[in-house]
């Protein structure tokens, strides 16, 4: 698995496209896409359901890029729901990055190899 993070509008998936040579008709948005396609986009949206659980996605799809955008570099929300849900984003994203044979920070279009 790859994880690929950066902030909104910073190119991600674009970024990753290109780097492994991929096109639209290979993203997936949902999860249950995501068992069958080489890249899941949007996993933060996915996230804000706390029954979401990206270890069958994991299962099913072993070598899946996913693609995470970083919410916790800006101001704190005053909803806890926004909070829990910022939370849970990071740390969901701190344990995949771990798990993650590559994770990779989108800034500017520009993919940097973090591990």
């Amino acid at each position: 698995m790859k994880l690929i993070v950066g902030g909104l509008g910073q190119g991600m998936l674009a970024w990753t496209l290109k780097e492994y040579g991929l096109t639209e008709a290979d993203v997936a948005r949902t999860a249950a896409e995501a068992a069958s396609r080489p890249v899941l986009d949007g996993l933060e949206e996915l996230l804000r359901d706390p029954e979401f659980d990206p270890a069958p996605v994991l299962e099913a799809n072993p070598d899946i890029i996913l693609i995470c955008r970083e919410l916790g570099c800006g101001v704190v929300p005053l909803d806890k729901t926004q909070r829990d849900w910022r939370e849970r984003v990071g740390r969901t994203c701190c344990d995949l990055a771990e798990k993650a044979d590559t994770v990779v920070r989108v800034f500017c279009g520009i993919g940097q190899v973090i591990k």
